[in-house]
């Protein structure tokens, strides 16, 4: 008698989650961006320098498609050096205006409404009460990792990861290979022997497929069609993600 093959999908030891239109996303990123226009603008008068708000915003704009830039070459960059870039746009080099300026920027999106995808939380949980670790590699740009956990912890996500990996605080974001091996080995579980699930491709699958873990792309709150190469398999929900992984 022939056995066939068993239809359940196999259960990762541990899955590691992309951040951003993975578990949370931003309602409303305009509001977050009219509190950072702001803080430029008094930030540059404090300086001398009367900025227009249309100026300001493209001074924030050209700080956002540098830091893009180089997240895309490796580099890690964040509120920081966004600020000394967009002052210096503006005509002020002034490294204590920067200073002073980077934690208004870094803050700023905890004014808005940052909310949990449907389903995020359900999907963490039943890891959990199956015995799955649980894990998070999220590259970050104008909020750094300290702000990114409180918002988790707002939307009712953070008690449910064990480990969180920001690349602000590891140095490379995504796919180096630093920031999953980061997750995983405070798990003590194998690249094997996990899944990591996340919204691009060039980072998440990437850096996943890079390291000899399975990748799941998410691509119901933000669908990645670049050419790049695709995930082993694609959820079009958390309750889709939930059938893949078992759980």
């Amino acid at each position: 008698m022939q056995l066939r093959p068993d239809p359940r999908p196999k259960r990762p030891r541990a899955v590691t989650f992309d951040c951003w239109s993975t578990l949370i996303y931003e309602r409303d990123p305009a509001t977050a961006h009219a509190l950072r226009t702001a803080a430029l603008r008094e930030a540059a008068g404090r300086a001398g320098v009367e900025a227009a708000p249309d100026a300001a915003r493209a001074a924030l704009d050209a700080a956002w498609q540098r830091h893009s830039e180089l997240w895309t070459a490796g580099v890690a960059s964040g509120a920081a050096e966004m600020a000394g870039w967009a002052l210096a746009d503006l005509g002020v080099q002034d490294a204590e205006a920067a200073a002073a300026l980077a934690p208004r920027l870094a803050e700023a999106s905890r004014a808005g409404e940052i909310l949990a995808l449907d389903g995020a939380g359900a999907t963490l949980e039943r890891l959990a009460a199956a015995g799955v670790r649980r894990a998070l590699v999220c590259d970050t740009g104008f909020s750094p990792g300290r702000v990114v956990r409180e918002l988790l912890a707002r939307a009712g996500l953070l008690a449910l990861l064990e480990v969180t990996v920001f690349s602000d605080e590891a140095g490379v974001p995504k796919p180096h290979p630093r920031v999953f091996h980061a997750a995983l080995t405070p798990l003590a579980v194998a690249p094997g022997e996990a899944a990591h699930v996340g919204d691009l491709r060039r980072t998440d699958v990437a850096g996943a497929r890079a390291v000899g873990m399975r990748s799941v792309r998410l691509r119901w709150h933000h669908d990645d069609r670049s050419p790049l190469p695709d995930a082993d398999v694609v959820a079009d929900s958390h309750a889709h993600l939930r059938e893949i992984l078992g759980a």
